[in-house]
């Protein structure tokens, strides 16, 4: 990890809110975890932890606690927020929705998962609706 001193002689601090949000567009998948800042721009898990904070705190990305795990999503108000909109009677969280549609644009109808949720959203499930794995 490169870490910088300034004139005090205090580390500063190199990573910048766009940087950590370059981030997003570099990992695969919907979400992003605070390991995935860190080793993307070689800072430490506090350091990217900090910034996605202040990032939520803008109302720039959103996080949920998932199996013990911090997972950060970007607000993105255009279809994942119109998907809400269409399902919003049922109980289907944002990284179900995100998920669908990263799996749309990639044509992807078949998802290996045990959430019903994703039948709900049209997709084939394995094994349970194909009986193979």
């Amino acid at each position: 990890m490169s870490r910088n001193r300034g004139d005090s002689g205090r580390f500063t601090d190199t990573t910048t809110l766009a940087d950590v949000l370059d981030v997003f567009d570099a990992v695969a998948g919907p979400v992003v975890t605070s390991g995935d800042v860190a080793e993307s721009l070689d800072c430490s898990r506090e350091t990217a932890r900090r910034k996605l904070r202040t990032l939520e705190d803008g109302g720039h990305v959103e996080s949920r606690k998932i199996a013990g795990r911090v997972v950060w999503w970007r607000t993105d108000p255009t279809a994942t927020a119109r998907q809400f909109e269409e399902y919003d009677d049922q109980k289907i969280s944002f990284v179900d929705h995100a998920t669908s549609d990263l799996a749309d644009e990639r044509d992807v109808d078949h998802v290996f998962t045990f959430d019903s949720d994703f039948r709900t959203l049209g997709f084939t499930l394995v094994p349970e609706d194909t009986g193979k794995l």
